[in-house]
């Protein structure tokens, strides 16, 4: 990690795979669903890290409400459906 915090030079323009545990750490009530992928690609940047971001969430999908699900892949977050119980994670 470079000085202050921010991406080492050879990472400022790499791909960046954010692996999201949607079961254990779940989209809070009061945070629009919409803004959540914007909002890590921004702190992100704000570390210097400025290349493509992939979202990917893993988790009983079926514990998320259907509008939620819907925003989250309207804003490129890749749903991923582990079975609950399922020690895959």
């Amino acid at each position: 990690m470079a000085a202050g915090g921010g991406a080492d030079t050879q990472y400022v323009n790499a791909k960046t795979s954010v692996w999201w545990d949607i079961e254990n750490c779940a989209v809070p009530s009061n945070c629009d669903p919409h803004a959540i992928a914007q909002n890590i690609s921004s702190a992100l940047a704000r570390m210097n890290y400025c290349g493509p971001v992939s979202i990917s969430a893993y988790g009983d999908i079926h514990g998320i409400n259907s509008a939620a699900q819907q925003a989250l892949s309207s804003t490129g977050v890749s749903l991923n459906h582990v079975p609950a119980g399922c020690s895959g994670l």
